[in-house]
């Protein structure tokens, strides 16, 4: 199988992962911040369940767009270092401004989440 193929099926992979519009969402989050959060701050910020969260997790993880750091108890997740079109188009849905009144609600809520943390980490947990 030639390189073309592959990079074929890996965006596939990653469209389909980004065909979903929490994920999409949970996407926006993290390219806005740009830093790492936990499952209980994405929680908070969306208003979705810790389960929806998780699953939508798992899947932009298994796509090669969210990487998972394990940090004492919590995992953190961030974007993958990902450069072209996707992570650009990603990176737009939040910069300069938020694309839509549901991101722009879910980056006020995720605004005062983290304003929560304490040297910079998630000490509250999920409430979910």
């Amino acid at each position: 199988m030639n390189k073309d193929c592959l990079d074929i099926k890996v965006s596939v992979k990653a469209l389909k992962a980004l065909a979903e519009a929490k994920r999409l969402r949970v996407m926006a989050l993290l390219a806005y911040t740009g830093r790492a959060l936990c499952v209980c701050e994405l929680v908070d910020a969306t208003g979705e369940s810790q389960y929806n969260i998780s699953r939508c997790l798992g899947a932009l993880c298994a796509a090669g767009l969210v990487k998972k750091e394990k940090r004492g108890r919590w995992a953190m997740y961030s974007l993958a270092q990902a450069s072209g079109p996707l992570a650009e188009y990603v990176r737009r849905l939040v910069k300069p401004r938020p694309c839509c009144p549901v991101v722009a609600a879910d980056i006020a809520r995720l605004g005062k989440r983290l304003a929560l943390r304490q040297k910079g980490v998630c000490v509250i947990g999920c409430k979910c």
